[in-house]
């Protein structure tokens, strides 16, 4: 059995057909689904960033007010280290697409993430501040009330020096109820 080609044949077959243009609202239909497809894409990584950023804030923060409820001035500055190093996290992996090279001139590449770099660090500034304005604040107001509580005492002693003994332990007393009053009695009702 034999088989006869013809070479024109072959020609006509490895032709390709010009590609019909697809309807005008076909067209506007597909180009409106890209763009919402990319508005989508866009939101969920704004969203994401936004999320990372306050996970690793919140997580500096508490780990800073945890340090700073139970270990007090003595780990303060680990507090404040591990509180900014967290927060900061995010902003300096931004960095990672920044590159500056030096052709014929300066070029700069992704220069905006410098921009968001500096924003996260003062952030994280932002952050480790708010962890610890409290602990300052109540350590102040702590030593403020001792001095007076002292001061008192003094000024009580020199009126009553036969109530030398007792008045400490009338004071130390009432200070440890009411204490007892605001932890387990959960303040005002």
């Amino acid at each position: 059995m034999t088989y006869d080609f013809d070479d024109n044949q072959d020609e006509m077959v490895g032709e390709i057909a010009p590609d019909t243009p697809l309807p005008k609202d076909l067209l506007e239909h597909l180009e409106s689904r890209k763009k919402h497809r990319q508005e989508i894409i866009n939101t969920t990584e704004k969203l994401t960033r936004f999320f990372i950023g306050w996970s690793l804030n919140s997580t500096g923060f508490f780990i800073a007010k945890f340090l700073l409820i139970n270990g007090g001035s003595l780990y303060y500055w680990l507090a404040i280290s591990l509180c900014f190093s967290i927060s900061s996290v995010g902003s300096l992996a931004g960095l990672t697409g920044f590159r500056i090279n030096y052709k014929e001139g300066l070029e700069v590449d992704n220069g905006q993430n410098v921009l968001k770099a500096v924003g996260g660090v003062a952030g994280a500034v932002g952050v480790t501040w708010l962890a610890t304005k409290d602990y300052q604040y109540f350590e102040n107001l702590t030593k403020e009330t001792a001095a007076q509580i002292n001061q008192d005492i003094a000024t009580i002693e020199k009126q009553y020096p036969q109530l030398d003994p007792w008045l400490g332990i009338v004071i130390a007393a009432l200070l440890l109820l009411g204490g007892f009053r605001l932890i387990f009695g959960g303040g005002d009702k």
